[in-house]
């Protein structure tokens, strides 16, 4: 497997799923602990490092994925996943609520770790069959 494509695959997996705990634990511990509102982990900034670190490194792994499986749909997946979070980025909570925000971005972080997730497999399948080395 590609080293940079396996490594690649796993990180964005991990900040897919660190952008979804945010999403999911943020309000609840503003809730339970108002003291961590100034905490910058619970931040909209946070978010928004969270997305500049996954795409450069979803973009990256997808592709070398892609290219070592040919299988346009995990791409096709991934891509959908990141312009779903940028059209976040850009709109915010200021323009669809903070509700439809996190639903959103909940179903952009599952998209994205999902075409990872496929990208990963399929990488390993492919490198299992080759009888190359």
């Amino acid at each position: 497997m590609n080293i940079s494509s396996g490594l690649g695959d796993k990180l964005a997996i991990s900040l897919s799923a660190l952008c979804a705990i945010h999403c999911l634990a943020a309000p609840v511990l503003l809730v339970l602990l108002p003291s961590l509102a100034g905490l910058a982990l619970l931040d909209e900034e946070f978010h928004r490092w969270l997305i500049f670190a996954v795409i450069p490194c979803s973009i990256l792994s997808l592709g070398l994925g892609c290219r070592q499986h040919r299988k346009l749909s995990v791409l096709f997946y991934g891509a959908v996943g990141i312009f779903l979070m940028l059209t976040l980025l850009v709109l915010g909570h200021e323009y669809l609520g903070e509700t439809l925000e996190r639903v959103l971005s909940l179903i952009a972080s599952l998209l994205i770790a999902a075409a990872h997730w496929q990208n990963y497999r399929l990488c390993q399948k492919r490198e299992s069959d080759c009888h190359c080395h």
